[in-house]
């Protein structure tokens, strides 16, 4: 007869072995990201589609004109590969914006902003891209990102504050807020 419970000694076991591999593993996925990010090609995404018309740019519904769009769940938010913490759920989730811009300034800020993550994690992550260039890159190293074309990083904000929970959006390039929310976006219960 088998059963779900796991002994303590097994658990502890493993909350030992987490404490101990965790950072170990995160240290191991920045060194690979650092290597990847030197690279003056990490974004030259080389996709030949011949006689295809480009299509409109996306427009995103607006869910924060419907009100039980308040009351939805946030989506889970990624610590990423390269960081550990102790509690990531406990960590505010913080928005992004990565703009199409000149790819070394971006692979620069990018560096920049993930090894201040990996050396002391205070934030969870919400790339939100302009373009499709970065878009592989965060993906492989499990970041949440949203492709969000020519829209208003405002009017992104206010969709991803109810999305994921989102507290602030930040430009990747200066690090300056672009945008500050509530902390919390659920409605209070209380």
């Amino acid at each position: 007869m088998s059963s779900s419970f796991s002994p303590p000694s097994l658990v502890r076991r493993l909350t030992r072995e987490n404490k101990t591999m965790g950072p170990r593993l995160a240290q191991l996925e920045f060194q690979n990201l650092s290597k990847e990010l030197e690279s003056t090609n990490l974004f030259e995404l080389q996709i030949d589609f011949p006689e295809v018309q480009t299509p409109p740019a996306i427009t995103l519904p607006t869910i924060t004109s419907f009100p039980s769009a308040q009351r939805l769940t946030p989506l889970s938010v990624t610590l990423g590969r390269t960081a550990w913490a102790t509690d990531p759920e406990a960590l505010p989730i913080v928005g992004i914006w990565v703009p199409d811009r000149d790819h070394a300034e971006l692979r620069t800020a990018l560096l920049a902003l993930l090894r201040k993550h990996y050396i002391e994690p205070f934030a969870r992550y919400v790339f939100l891209c302009e373009a499709m260039r970065p878009i592989p890159f965060l993906g492989r190293y499990e970041f949440t990102y949203e492709y969000v074309g020519q829209q208003d990083p405002i009017q992104v904000a206010q969709r991803m504050r109810l999305r994921y929970g989102m507290i602030q959006l930040r430009d990747l390039l200066s690090g300056a807020a672009i945008w500050k929310g509530i902390s919390n976006p659920l409605p209070s219960t209380g």
